[in-house]
């Protein structure tokens, strides 16, 4: 979340983080439900909308953080047509034969379907992570969820030492180079160069621990069942219009969908 969160000052940046939870999680939860490629097409639009709209996001920004989600879903996208078992899509026409694979059109439809659906899932995700800091989301989890806060603030230091030791292995490779040591060569190489990194990085990361601890232990950290806050996280006006706007424009979409027939039967109504 760290890595991919973008900076900013919009409106998705002001807002409370557990507000974004609370707005995404069910529409979220309803696209997985979705059989048919239409709705789940019509909320990727609305996502990619809000997050170089009301998020700001820089498009050249959002297709760099998508591209390869994108990519990879292609990949699946092509693949699961032939990968299905064919009993189950046999008695749709057939779109293509090539030898022994066979591409059935209920099986493209369905693996399309599939593919929009993650895809709308994930772009609604980042509607979350690209405009919330890791850090005031666990803020607000503690002060306003009741999160135990010796949980989340141990979650928050972890997060923070992965940049750190990150730092740390590029001193370590840049060290190890400086001596003379290779870094071409096979996989025997490289087990025996990462084998090489991982001790002195061990080593710093029980070093930073300790100090963690140690700054920790001398603030009474876990001492008392409350904690004091520099900033206090609560919900307000811009909070509440969010969520009822947010979930009123999906209820329209949802809506126009259901009364024009193009919603189908979602994965519950399905077995029913």
């Amino acid at each position: 979340m760290q890595v991919i969160y973008q900076e900013g000052n919009s409106l998705l940046h002001r807002l409370n983080p557990l507000t974004k939870v609370v707005a995404l999680v069910p529409v979220v939860l309803f696209v997985a439900l979705t059989n048919d490629p239409w709705l789940p097409l019509a909320f990727i639009a609305l996502a990619s909308t809000v997050i170089v709209g009301l998020a700001r996001i820089a498009p050249r920004t959002f297709w760099r953080i998508q591209a390869p989600l994108m990519i990879s879903l292609l990949v699946f996208m092509i693949l699961y047509p032939f990968m299905v078992r064919a009993e189950l899509f046999n008695h749709t026409p057939v779109v293509l034969r090539l030898g022994p694979l066979v591409l059935y059109q209920g099986a493209l439809l369905a693996g399309t379907a599939s593919v929009l659906r993650v895809y709308a899932m994930l772009l609604l995700s980042l509607i979350f992570m690209l405009t919330t800091d890791i850090s005031d989301f666990i803020r607000a989890m503690v002060q306003q969820w009741h999160f135990p806060y010796r949980l989340g603030y141990g979650v928050l230091a972890a997060f923070h030492f992965v940049p750190l030791l990150q730092e740390e292995f590029r001193l370590i490779q840049a060290a190890h180079r400086i001596r003379g040591i290779e870094t071409q060569g096979g996989a025997k190489a490289q087990a025996e160069r990462l084998r090489r990194y991982l001790l002195p990085l061990l080593t710093s990361a029980i070093r930073r621990a300790e100090r963690t601890a140690l700054a920790m232990e001398s603030r009474a950290f876990g001492a008392f069942r409350q904690r004091s806050y520099f900033r206090r996280f609560r919900f307000d006006r811009t909070d509440y219009l969010f969520i009822i706007c947010f979930w009123l424009l999906c209820l329209i979409v949802i809506g126009l969908f259901w009364l024009t027939g193009w919603m189908g039967p979602l994965s519950f109504t399905k077995e029913l």
